[in-house]
């Protein structure tokens, strides 16, 4: 009768591996987003084109929640040279992938600028930067965000 042995080392080899990559895994290397991750206060600035109003360019700041909630929202933004101070509040999404969503109600200075906007966004470094665009027809506007706190 025939018997199998299974060297050792091969298996050695096959226990370590899998053992660094589940050890990498545990110490953080593998990032996944979350409402709570992503939470904390962003500044950004936007820029790009609004059909029917020209050049749009603005800064600002709002509060992602940990809880899906944008709180805060506050911006200067010029629309064609017309200059508006707005607030805005509203919900955002994330994935674990740390791509996400975000849709907010905005009230302007200028009441003919009154909408809700809708943006797609992925967060980066860390959750510490997102880059976003505007997804309404007829708009091509990007934004840069930063956080304003590490992780606050």
């Amino acid at each position: 009768m025939k018997s199998f042995r299974i060297s050792a080392l091969p298996f050695a080899i096959a226990v370590l591996v899998f053992g660094i990559a589940s050890a990498a895994r545990a110490d953080g290397h593998h990032h996944r987003c979350t409402l709570q991750s992503v939470a904390g206060t962003f500044g950004y600035s936007t820029t790009g084109t609004r059909n029917g109003i020209g050049p749009v360019a603005g800064v600002g700041t709002l509060v992602f929640d940990g809880e899906g909630n944008v709180l805060d929202g506050m911006q200067t933004v010029s629309f064609g040279g017309i200059i508006a101070t707005e607030t805005y509040s509203g919900t955002y999404t994330v994935g674990d992938d740390c791509r996400g969503s975000f849709t907010v109600t905005v009230t302007s200075s200028v009441p003919a600028f009154n909408r809700t906007s809708t943006l797609d966004v992925v967060w980066e470094d860390d959750t510490n930067r997102a880059q976003a665009i505007f997804t309404g027809d007829g708009t091509v506007i990007t934004a840069e965000a930063h956080r304003v706190f590490s992780h606050d």
